[in-house]
């Protein structure tokens, strides 16, 4: 059997991969079986989320492909001659296939644009600081942020006073911590000092977190005192839909020869970013714009390549002395020196204190656990127990009808909904989150088990599949619908009897569309962790696989838990907690790297 064929059967390669491995080779022009499968696995690992196989993690692969059969010379330094002595593998600068860096790592020539692309935007408005005049931003500062008596530094405040000295304003805060709420203020702030009137863009991945993004920015708007209020926008959009997106052509309309017409530009949920979009946002923004990235650096990373927000988070090691005698004279706060400073580091706030939980939280102690991989702090919490936490683990013997009588409390006030409003508020109310897909305790299983209680009580009609009440979740984009993947609506007839899908829209009630037109859907009773990011509900069910997966990782954990705001169930066994939270997920990236590269190179040429 062809090797490829044999990996693809057994689901190591997507057929993609297998057919990227023959290119390359074909255009290697050279009779080497290292190049074909070096070409197939870095097409592999961009589907995994890696942006580049390192050759340290690549040598194994070949070694197991090795083990079929194939005559394949696994050994890293031959493997790097090899590579390197056909026409489809370059160094920086050359435009190949596959590009293998100075640190051994192997990319697809788009992933490796998009990276060093990435850097050179980022780290040109990082450095420098802009001239802001002292007194009239000081008194702003101080009326936007009202000293606290804690004594504490003021994080939120010394965002906004970062925002009014650099152009990159990179903010990191877990739920609760006011990122929006800083946002308002810095936009309020940023309006209040500049001259012209400002062209502002808010933006979010994903249509439910722009929707997320302006609701969060109305009702922080409604704190701002009223003269300051009004320069704040409301309105939000995906990113495709700011760059605007052309299915067609594959292709967005804005990009580095039409540029978007933005002073600043606001992306929530950045953490949701994958490397491409970046480099493709980037380069649609003038060269003056502002950029500020709301996200959390603890999240799940992109579904697509890349672990861009956590990899900026982790770039700068804290901030500059001349930075923080300036955010000093600005805010009457002072600031702690720690680390080696560099300009990206001068770009990053993290904001520390959560609001939305206190001490006394079972959701932000389980959280806070969970992140830091604090096995006892966990083992104390769940022995006390709190009243917004709770673990049922499947093996008692009342555990399945805890499990069927959670997911009726979850969505009973969907099924006794009034209206098509009404049945969306109620979802917005509570989900059941999975780390898997497929399998009794993933989406497919729970969507399964959720309808099976609904039918049994009557709410589902016999035989329908298509009814009143049935949640429902987008899997594909549709641009003449406005409907993109991980949208959610809900089943529901119209005045005149005929069910159709409902989704909420920006400005206004719900939208309907007839599920005939509907692109490819599920029941959503259940979403995968990862399509819940950018998300919040009142309470969560979080089902753990029934044994531990590679997918089981503290920041999929992480993730689910701080879904919920009042309530956290968790269903699962114990032991597959504590494995979760021991394992990290890794993404390959030379994003971070390169950013340093960029900045050494510009010390060079300053020197």
């Amino acid at each position: 059997m062809d090797l490829f064929a044999q990996l693809a059967g057994e689901a190591t390669l997507r057929p993609i991969d297998v057919q990227a491995g023959r290119l390359v080779a074909r255009l290697g022009g050279a009779d080497c079986p290292e190049l074909r499968a070096a070409a197939a696995f870095t097409s592999w690992a961009s589907g995994q989320g890696h942006t580049c196989l390192p050759l340290s993690v690549l040598s194994p692969l070949l070694r197991q492909t090795a083990a079929t059969g194939e005559r394949i010379d696994s050994d890293p330094a031959r493997l790097r001659r090899s590579l390197l002595a056909t026409d489809a593998v370059g160094r920086p600068g050359d435009w190949r296939p596959l590009i293998l860096d100075g640190h051994d790592r192997l990319y697809l020539l788009r992933f490796f644009r998009a990276e060093q692309a990435i850097a050179h935007a980022l780290h040109e408005r990082a450095v420098g600081l802009l001239d802001t005049p002292t007194k009239p931003a000081r008194e702003l500062l101080a009326r936007l942020f009202p000293p606290a008596s804690t004594g504490e530094v003021d994080w939120q405040q010394a965002a906004a006073a970062l925002a009014l000295v650099k152009r990159l304003v990179v903010l990191s805060g877990g739920p609760g911590t006011g990122k929006t709420h800083t946002v308002a203020r810095i936009l309020a702030l940023l309006a209040a000092t500049t001259a012209a009137p400002l062209q502002i863009g808010l933006a979010a991945p994903t249509g439910k977190a722009a929707l997320r993004l302006r609701e969060s920015i109305r009702k922080a708007r409604a704190t701002l005192p009223v003269d300051l209020a009004a320069a704040v926008p409301e309105e939000t959009r995906t990113l495709h839909r700011l760059l605007g997106y052309q299915p067609a052509r594959q292709r967005f309309l804005h990009d580095r020869t039409h540029p978007l017409n933005l002073d600043l530009l606001v992306v929530d949920e950045a953490s949701m970013l994958d490397v491409p979009l970046m480099a493709a946002l980037l380069e649609a923004l003038p060269r003056a714009c502002r950029i500020i990235l709301l996200g959390d650096r603890d999240q799940l990373a992109s579904v697509e390549a890349g672990n861009l927000f956590a990899d900026l988070c982790g770039s700068g090691a804290g901030w500059s002395a001349e930075l923080r005698d300036r955010l000093a004279e600005l805010t009457g706060q002072s600031f702690p020196a720690d680390g080696a400073p560099d300009p990206m580091g001068d770009a990053i706030v993290l904001l520390r204190a959560s609001y939305r939980f206190d001490s006394g939280s079972g959701i932000g102690t389980l959280a806070r656990a969970v992140n830091s991989g604090n096995e006892g702090a966990l083992a104390r919490l769940l022995g006390a127990g709190s009243p917004d936490l709770h673990l049922e683990e499947p093996d008692t013997p009342a555990a399945s009808t805890w499990l069927r009588q959670t997911v009726e409390g979850l969505f009973a006030p969907v099924f006794a909904a009034a209206s098509p409003q009404e049945a969306l508020q109620a979802l917005e109310h509570g989900r059941i989150l999975c780390a898997l897909r497929d399998g009794p305790s993933g989406v497919e299983g729970l969507n399964r088990l959720a309808e099976s209680v609904f039918r049994r009580q009557g709410s589902i009609p016999p035989g329908q599949d298509r009814y009143r009440g049935l949640p429902v979740m987008v899997l594909q984009n549709d641009y003449s619908l406005g409907l993109f993947n991980g949208d959610t609506g809900v089943l529901w007839p119209d005045e005149d009897g005929t069910l159709q899908a409902w989704f909420p829209q920006e400005g206004g009630g719900p939208r309907p569309v007839a599920p005939a037109r509907l692109p490819s859907w599920q029941p959503a009773y259940a979403s995968t962790v990862h399509k819940a990011q950018g998300s919040e509900f009142t309470e969560v069910l979080l089902v753990l696989p029934e044994a531990d997966t590679p997918v089981l990782s503290r920041e999929l954990l992480y993730t689910g838990i701080t879904r919920a705001r009042r309530t956290i169930r968790v269903y699962g066994r114990r032991e597959l907690l504590v494995q979760g939270m021991r394992r990290r997920m890794v993404r390959h990236s030379g994003l971070a790297e390169a950013l340093r590269r960029t900045e050494a190179e510009a010390a060079a040429d300053r020197a």
